[in-house]
């Protein structure tokens, strides 16, 4: 049995995350965003994977836009959700993932593992896109700030923390039970918010 990132990037749990999605399940109707939406299970359905999907691991893939327009990937910790749906993750202050959101908020969270062990039997996927935002008021920080236990990835706490956080508007996920369209493999996807 391998390694899990879990294991190997310490964060913060998202077992709170696996709660609080049904909150997420809002379905909405704005015109061309629902457009290429495919979808044969029930939102339920695909929530209760996706929460399958983020209980196996709170490391997530951050995905900004770089100052080219060029995409950004990186993991990153992810705490456990908020009642307004928010995604809180923290970073250090002028990071390049928070200089990117600062110019351009749209980004993307994605909760994945490919299990090439078993020739992808086992894959899976969640992915959030929304609008990000940085924040490194200390109200903010005293709310949503890493626990104490994670305090020691910033030497000079709290001044070099900044927090991210992600509104998620849209999710899609394959595995776990929901299947993608045979002929595309395009995920089945929900709106939120």
């Amino acid at each position: 049995m391998g390694v899990r990132r879990r294991e190997l990037l310490s964060m913060g749990p998202i077992a709170g995350l696996a709660g609080a999605l049904p909150a997420l399940a809002k379905e909405a109707s704005r015109e061309g965003f629902a457009s290429d939406l495919y979808r044969v299970d029930e939102p339920a359905l695909i929530m209760a994977a996706a929460r399958a999907i983020i209980d196996e691991d709170y490391v997530g893939v951050l995905v900004t836009i770089d100052e080219d327009g060029m995409p950004r990937a990186r993991p990153i910790g992810v705490a456990d959700p908020k009642d307004d749906r928010s995604l809180w993750m923290a970073t250090r202050r002028g990071s390049r993932k928070t200089l990117q959101i600062a110019a351009n908020p749209k980004a993307a969270l994605h909760f994945g593992f490919d299990d090439t062990a078993n020739n992808h039997a086992g894959s899976f996927y969640a992915s959030f896109t929304g609008l990000a935002s940085v924040h490194t008021d200390p109200e903010a920080i005293s709310e949503y700030g890493p626990s104490e236990k994670y305090r020691a990835n910033w030497p000079d706490y709290p001044k070099d923390l900044a927090l991210i956080r992600l509104l998620p508007q849209r999710l899609e996920v394959m595995g776990k039970g929901i299947w993608p369209n045979e002929s595309l493999w395009q995920p089945q996807g929900i709106l939120l918010s």
